[in-house]
């Protein structure tokens, strides 16, 4: 028989991996001069095209086409088509729009063909895990940040990479996704965009800042999309909409009004997602998580069958494991069970990171299970209490080494 400590982590907001985010864009206003919002130089390249259809007619057609299409989104994308229009900037005729104001629970994403006046898409769409949960609320430019980026952007060509085909989007506006590039925001394809994991766990899963769209039209949303195609990210923050250059053109604001209106834009702040402590393996037994260590899990449906609730998305492994997601066990939950429900030890499971070559040659992490064996007893290593935090650790017997 062998044995195995478990120790507890307390997980950051960014989930199982640990980061830290740069808030210094959200100032960045008040330190740049207010000339530079009317002036910024256009570099961005450009051609004569315009679009074959007047904006009132494009207008019709989003009533028509997507009636569900926010009225304050589609002003804000006329006038960003207006102003490409007067930047002369590069592109086809097909647009896709992201209203970031609604929910992941919601179809956010729109493509259109502006000369056929037809609405091609309208499906979901992830944002960045730091960008909220259910909503979106904070956004950056920020290497690392892991969260979305708004405003105006422009599609490059399709590639593949480690989340298969996948599409560069270049950020056409400096101060809020003129690093999409440098970030690799991409938009690809993701499980936990499909509408069955939606409907299932209430939302829909999140990204490290692309928008991934679901499995099933990833690919020929991509292909539709790609190359010269402009791509707007909508949310009402006041920031962007004073500030953006796709928005503003036509307005001549002098000094003082100008002024005004960044004195009272309102920063976007970020959410801070409260997240339980998570359990590892410490098999080397130095008390600390490296990178080998497994974390104990369970199936998300046998989290539901084991407590009787929806399983945690905030939790929930970024890879699914054999087409199955799985969810970290917190220090209370695996309290709960050691405590109250023995028998069902042995739908514990132990995941590891493992990196493999994929796609054009590119890395990726994926979880492995790791076979210790059977699990025969669990431990605590200390008192159990109603302050289940004070354990601090548990001891794992099992019946065999691993196979």
């Amino acid at each position: 028989m062998i044995n195995v400590l478990l120790l507890i982590l307390a997980v950051a907001s960014s989930g199982l991996s640990l980061s830290v985010v740069d808030n210094s864009h959200q100032n960045s206003a008040e330190e740049s001069s207010v000339g530079s919002v009317l002036t910024e130089v256009n570099t961005i390249e450009t051609t004569a095209q315009a679009y074959p259809l007047p904006l009132q007619e494009i207008k019709e057609m989003f009533q028509q086409e997507a009636p569900n299409l926010n009225s304050a989104v589609v002003n804000k994308v006329l006038a960003t088509l207006s102003c490409a229009n007067t930047y002369n900037v590069k592109r086809n005729d097909i647009l896709t729009v992201i209203d970031y104001s609604l929910s992941s629970n919601q179809k956010r994403l729109w493509v259109f063909d502006l000369k056929a006046k037809k609405m091609l898409f309208n499906t979901y769409v992830s944002h960045g895990i730091r960008s909220g949960t259910l909503f979106s609320k904070y956004f950056s430019n920020i290497n690392n940040s892991k969260a979305s980026s708004l405003g105006v952007y422009r599609t490059e060509k399709a590639y593949y990479g480690r989340e298969g085909l996948s599409l560069r989007l270049e950020g056409l506006e400096n101060h809020f996704n003129g690093n999409a590039f440098n970030r690799y925001i991409v938009m690809h394809g993701g499980w936990y965009m499909e509408e069955d994991f939606i409907k299932k766990y209430g939302r829909a899963g999140r990204s490290w800042g692309c928008p991934a769209v679901p499995l099933a039209l990833y690919q020929a949303i991509i292909n539709t999309i790609k190359e010269n195609s402009l791509f707007v990210v909508y949310y009402p923050s006041d920031e962007w909409l004073v500030q953006s250059r796709f928005l503003n053109c036509a307005k001549n604001f002098p000094t003082e009004k100008l002024n005004m209106l960044l004195s009272e834009a309102k920063p976007i702040t970020e959410e801070h997602e409260r997240r339980e402590d998570i359990v590892f393996a410490d098999l080397k037994h130095n008390h600390s998580l490296e990178e080998n260590d497994p974390i104990v899990v369970v199936s998300a449906d046998q989290y539901e069958n084991l407590y009787q609730a929806k399983a945690p998305l905030g939790r929930m492994l970024r890879r699914q494991i054999d087409h199955q997601e799985y969810v970290a066990l917190s220090n209370s939950e695996l309290n709960r069970l050691v405590a109250n429900n023995k028998s069902e030890l042995n739908k514990l499971s132990f995941v590891k990171p493992e990196i493999i070559r994929v796609n054009g040659g590119y890395y990726e992490t994926q979880m492995k299970l790791v076979n210790l064996g059977k699990i025969k007893e669990i431990r605590f290593n200390a008192e159990p209490t109603s302050h289940v935090q004070q354990v601090g650790s548990y001891t794992v017997y099992f019946e065999s080494n691993a196979v």
